[in-house]
């Protein structure tokens, strides 16, 4: 059987057409299945970023803000320190307990004794805390700015309801933090 010269350019038309569609298939399957995304970045150089800084100074920094040797029952003793913001933010500050020592430790001075941390900036006290100092933890001072200043005064206690026997030469010692951090 023989083929004739226009059965076989029919042949080789449809040959080529299903290699052209075979090909066409191949490109569009890599076209939509390639995972390429369209993504483009752009810098922007008005953005600049600078590291600031938070600070104060403590009028009573690596002193005692109380002293009260020989406190005996029924008597205070008053001490006040001044912290001035510095800086350049506002920071919120908190006052903390970081350290406390009682000798003998058990029935413990810290717990006999009352503290009361009031803010004295303005005409009017603020109570900030009031109770045992074995009691005390932290306290929020609030909002501080570069170059403000803020009064404390701290008034130690010793309520003769609490004066037993065993604390006769008892002493306390407390160490505070004070500690500012951007809101």
């Amino acid at each position: 059987m023989k083929i004739g010269a226009a059965e076989m350019t029919k042949a080789k038309r449809a040959v080529l057409t299903l290699l052209v569609l075979a090909m066409l298939a191949v490109v569009l399957q890599s076209l939509v299945f390639s995972g390429a995304n369209d993504t483009a970045t752009k810098g922007n150089p008005g953005n600049a970023f600078t590291a600031g800084s938070i600070s104060h100074v403590n009028s009573m920094a690596g002193a005692y803000v109380i002293n009260a040797s020989n406190l005996s029952p029924g008597a205070s003793s008053v001490g006040s320190l001044t912290v001035t913001a510095s800086g350049d933010f506002t920071a919120a500050y908190t006052l903390s307990k970081t350290s406390a020592v009682d000798v003998p430790a058990s029935p413990g001075l810290s717990n006999a004794l009352t503290l009361l941390i009031e803010d004295t900036t303005n005409t009017t006290a603020t109570t900030l805390f009031s109770g045992t100092a074995a009691a005390f933890s932290t306290v929020s001072l609030g909002s501080i700015a570069p170059g403000a200043t803020r009064k404390y005064r701290f008034t130690l206690s010793f309520p003769t309801a609490s004066a037993v026997p065993t604390l006769q030469g008892a002493s306390s010692s407390i160490g505070l933090l004070f500690q500012g951090v951007t809101p």
